[in-house]
């Protein structure tokens, strides 16, 4: 679309209608225009601007040649293209951008200006010197170009304004790119680059994430292997602590007094009912037989005493201190025992457990130790 005349229309005469009725164009057959647009219509050698509201009898309406839309809106953008050359076999491209205004509808249909761009690219070309800016330049440094250019565009727009019929253009920036084929590649260059680089990234970002979970992983299993190292040794502590403590209960025990090993031996683990039945049977013969021999020593003390006696009264018959019948007498008085008894035993001899009997096998050392 072409600005700032959107279109011309050309108008074809009224057709004469009734003798009595006036002539008028029908409305419907004229270009609708938009808020931000005018109608310029040519008329009898000159132009007429149109009202917002027309009737269709008016004599530039009735009798005009043609019709010009006009856009009349305010800083309306335009751009302009123009090549410039570069150090190599392609050319730059200037994008100048303008912001245009018309100030006279009539003035630019009489002028012809209906296509602007063609206008400001004869302004900007005007300016010789932009066309040897780019020559000291790559393609690959664009950015820096933009910056001659710009302040080299910007200062020839102030100082030589663009003169236009009936409407104004004033600079509003530029930009300088590299040629389509070559901004193609580019991007594609980049692309390729940024996903390289994302990849690496990737790859760098696993890499350090999977050394620090190997980090992380041997300190734990080093604070594990202390851990579980000084458990052991605390335990070991216990252990030796509690078998210490078993110990000396087992040596005071044993220290108690006699038969404290046999009763300790009786509650080994591990023994059979009949094994455990069989060691008290043994436990209570080997208490039989110390009561045996206190008895035996007690009778033995007590017939000696009785036979020191004996031996007393003996020796005071002897010299003459008593006579026989009352000697006699005396020596059976003591303790109500006869004398002629006192060698007989009063008691039946049992048979003595010892050592060396196989009922006792059951309290051998070993096994009290075990």
């Amino acid at each position: 679309m072409h600005y700032p005349v959107i279109s011309q229309i050309p108008l074809d005469p009224v057709a004469k209608q009734g003798f009595l009725s006036r002539p008028r164009r029908p409305i419907s057959g004229l270009p609708r225009q938009l808020p931000h647009q005018r109608l310029v219509f040519e008329y009898d050698g000159t132009f007429v601007l149109g009202d917002r509201r027309l009737r269709g009898d008016e004599p530039h309406v009735l009798y005009g040649a043609s019709v010009s839309v006009v856009d009349v809106a305010k800083d309306h953008p335009v751009t302009v293209h123009v090549s410039i050359s570069s150090s190599g076999a392609h050319d730059f491209t200037v994008a100048v951008q303008f912001r245009c205004t018309v100030d006279d509808p009539i003035v630019v249909v009489r002028a012809g200006v209906t296509n602007v761009v063609e206008h400001l690219v004869t302004y900007i070309r005007a300016y010789h010197k932009l066309f040897e800016l780019g020559r000291g330049y790559g393609l690959h440094e664009v950015h820096d170009l933009w910056t001659v250019v710009h302040a080299q565009v910007k200062a020839y727009t102030t100082v030589v304004p663009c003169a236009l019929p009936g409407m104004s253009a004033e600079f509003a920036g530029l930009d300088v790119s590299a040629p389509d084929e070559i901004a193609h590649g580019r991007r594609r260059y980049e692309t390729s680059l940024h996903n390289i680089q994302d990849e690496h990234g990737l790859r760098d970002a696993k890499r350090k994430l999977d050394r620090d979970f190997e980090l992380d992983e041997q300190d734990y299993l080093q604070i594990k292997g202390h851990s579980t190292n000084d458990f052991t040794r605390q335990e070991s502590a216990l252990d030796r602590d509690q078998h210490i403590s078993e110990a000396a209960k087992v040596r005071d025990f044993l220290s108690s007094g006699p038969g404290a090993a046999d009763g300790l031996y009786v509650t080994v683990g591990g023994l059979s009912d009949q094994q455990v039945a069989d060691r008290y049977a043994a436990l209570g013969d080997r208490e039989y037989s110390a009561i045996q021999h206190g008895i035996q020593r007690a009778h033995e003390l007590k017939v000696a005493e009785t036979r020191a006696r004996v031996d007393i009264v003996r020796a005071a018959i002897d010299q003459g201190l008593f006579n026989e019948a009352t000697g006699r007498e005396l020596l059976a008085s003591f303790d109500n025992v006869e004398p002629e008894k006192l060698e007989e035993p009063a008691y039946e001899a049992r048979a003595e457990v010892t050592s060396g009997d196989p009922d006792d096998d059951f309290f051998m050392e070993e096994d009290v130790r075990g």
